[in-house]
């Protein structure tokens, strides 16, 4: 619980104005190993939070934030040209790229791991032509749903569904929001797509996914959702027992979303329910950073689309 309470307080917008006593080392080996280095720094160095602790541990999550802000400004340019030379191509932010301006007031909070977006089957051609003085493919997977395309600095992933190598998804073109700031015919997803989009990701590990997208998924949690959507478009993906899962992981790591996540879970059957709650049983543990063999893998082939 120490450990808890204090990545609770590192991970929060609103910081508490001490950091509760833990094992610093094991500290900021899951804090890094999460991507929540970054975050956690701005708020050491900003905030009474930081008061106190150590400069050699502040030190060494210094480089984390100095290291990701640098990244996220790289990467976002590069993707916000990128999609400028495609203006009449309808793409939709995904992942970080849509989350760091929309859910996180500062752009360190957020590393942007992958710059990734979603575009429908027949504009992929269209993208590829407009950027091709850019952009080089360098490779396709999931059978030609998912392309990579990079400029020899960075790689920017299309996906034409709401996971890398999920089918073409209608509503989350449909119900999708502008963001002009990437370009006229780019969006974010709406908040509902932005969550199953997120649980799509950790299911694909397993739920063993970094902390960070659970703090996504807090956020998301957070924000106005149409709970009955949600949870029907979660039935209709296979995806009703990953955000069961995910949403039971979201209120473990941060309790005040508890409500909000519990209004969001769908309802399971007996022997689906106990299935799920074994893998949210086994993801509980932050620093628990190794997992034995196969489990990651049986814990997927539960919970993935």
């Amino acid at each position: 619980m120490a450990l808890l309470d204090a990545l609770r307080a590192l991970t929060a917008l609103a910081p508490p104005p001490s950091l509760p006593d833990c094992d610093l080392a094991v500290l900021g080996d899951v804090l890094e190993a999460h991507g929540l280095a970054p975050m956690a720094s701005y708020h050491l160095e900003t905030t009474r939070l930081g008061s106190g602790v150590p400069e050699s541990f502040r030190e060494r999550l210094l480089s984390s934030y100095q290291g990701v802000v640098n990244d996220n400004v790289l990467k976002l340019v590069s993707l916000r040209n990128a999609l400028k030379l495609a203006p009449d191509v309808p793409v939709v932010l995904l992942d970080a790229a849509a989350y760091v301006d929309w859910l996180y007031p500062h752009m360190a909070f957020r590393p942007v791991i992958d710059a990734r977006v979603a575009v429908r089957a027949a504009d992929g051609a269209r993208f590829a032509k407009a950027t091709g003085e850019v952009l080089t493919l360098l490779r396709t997977d999931h059978g030609g749903r998912t392309a990579v395309f990079g400029d020899g600095r960075v790689e920017i992933t299309l996906q034409e569904g709401l996971w890398p190598g999920g089918p073409e998804d209608a509503p989350l073109f449909d119900r999708s929001v502008p963001h002009r700031a990437f370009g006229p015919a780019a969006a974010r997803p709406s908040a509902e797509e932005a969550v199953l989009a997120t649980v799509a990701e950790q299911a694909l590990q397993g739920l063993w996914a970094p902390l960070v997208t659970y703090v996504d998924l807090r956020e998301l949690l957070r924000l106005p959702l149409d709970q009955g959507h949600l949870r029907a478009r979660a039935r209709a993906l296979n995806l009703a027992r990953a955000l069961h899962g995910a949403t039971l992981l979201a209120a473990h790591f941060f309790p005040e979303v508890a409500d909000a996540a519990a209004a969001a879970r769908p309802e399971l059957g007996l022997a689906e329910r106990v299935a799920v709650e074994r893998v949210v049983e086994g993801a509980r543990d932050p620093a628990r950073l190794r997992h034995l063999r196969g489990a990651e893998a049986a814990a997927r082939t539960l919970v993935a689309p």
